[in-house]
């Protein structure tokens, strides 16, 4: 698995440059999307920014998950989940979460819940928050317009369980960093490997991500 995704990464690199081809796991596309959808219309643009704060953080999450999951290959115009929404507005301002803030987000951790209860039925934890550690295979993060900076990670942890993280601001982390991160398992994706396979994934809302002290 972390060959193959290094890879694709490699290769999106290389179209991106050359102006050829095509593929369903460039994390540039994300931000292209998003980059797009935060500035498609005036109107929209209007609408966003009559919205409160809190509504502004949980509305860019939504947009990069979708957009993430979009550009994973799954089609266009899947809702975001409304609980997982209502809790990104209401508890905004744990996303992200630094200093004291991170004891706070980690009150709302259910430490029995693990991916396989998420990959059974994810409905159930749409309201909650989640912490896992894992190895980060890929991160990259941009300034998005109307937005501000958007790091978008792809973390595996001891068990394989593939983790694509949204996070709004910037992060001191890279490639095959071990980290540790909280946030709210939004919607269940995944993508085609390029050496072949399928890579099952769970699309975090990430309100805190650091290096690991282990």
């Amino acid at each position: 698995m972390r060959a193959s995704f290094s890879y694709a990464f490699i290769l999106v690199a290389f179209i991106l440059v050359t102006g050829c081809g095509s593929t369903n796991s460039s994390t540039s596309s994300v931000f292209s999307n998003l980059a797009t959808q935060g500035t498609s219309s005036t109107s929209e643009g209007s609408e966003v920014a009559a919205e409160s704060e809190n509504t502004k953080v949980a509305t860019y999450l939504s947009m990069a998950a979708l957009a993430l999951h979009e550009v994973n290959g799954f089609e266009e115009g899947e809702e975001f989940p409304p609980e997982s929404k209502a809790f990104l507005t209401k508890h905004a301002h744990l996303f992200p979460a630094t200093g004291d803030k991170v004891k706070e987000a980690l009150q709302f951790v259910d430490p029995n819940v693990q991916p396989k209860h998420i990959n059974k039925n994810i409905s159930k934890y749409h309201a909650a928050m989640i912490q896992d550690k894992g190895t980060v295979l890929s991160i990259e993060e941009e300034e998005i317009p109307e937005i501000g900076t958007i790091s978008v990670l792809h973390v595996v942890n001891d068990a394989e369980d593939s983790y694509q993280i949204v996070y709004l601001g910037a992060l001191d982390v890279y490639e095959d960093d071990t980290v540790e991160f909280v946030g709210v398992p939004t919607l269940l994706s995944g993508f085609d490997n390029v050496s072949g396979g399928y890579t099952n994934s769970i699309i975090i809302a990430g309100s805190y991500v650091g290096k690991s002290a282990n």
